[in-house]
């Protein structure tokens, strides 16, 4: 299935939402060179912003965000978009009600920072074979 997915890549959106720029930058590195469209946002405002003007396939946030958590970033998104997306959550915070707050929200998966390259990438090819 992974060849497919290999082809369409340039068809996917993700919005990078994350509070630490060399996050934010890093990840663009990863997913724009594979042929995905990516948008960042630095903080859950500026994520509804984008949602609102974009069409996004895939939401990868952070979730202690400045403004918003992540979990309300992503519920604000969902409301704006009438529509439910697979999101990944990336925290340093390895705590069990982080964990269970994902599981709560519904996410796709939560991956640990440092972020390894390899993981994301697998998470991100699988969340969007699943829902696309």
């Amino acid at each position: 299935m992974m060849p497919f997915l290999r082809h369409i890549k340039e068809d996917f959106s993700i919005l990078i939402t994350d509070d630490d720029e060399n996050c934010r930058y890093s990840l663009k590195d990863i997913f724009e060179p594979e042929g995905y469209i990516t948008y960042l946002a630095s903080c859950g405002r500026e994520a509804v912003e984008i949602a609102k003007q974009k069409y996004l396939h895939l939401l990868i946030l952070d979730i202690h965000l400045p403004d918003f958590s992540g979990f309300d970033t992503f519920e604000f998104i969902k409301e704006e978009k009438k529509s439910i997306m697979p999101c990944i959550f990336v925290s340093a915070d390895t705590s069990k009600e982080l964990k269970m707050g994902a599981i709560e929200a519904n996410a796709y998966t939560m991956i640990y920072k440092p972020i390894n390259k390899e993981m994301i990438k697998f998470a991100v090819e699988q969340s969007l074979e699943k829902f696309y």
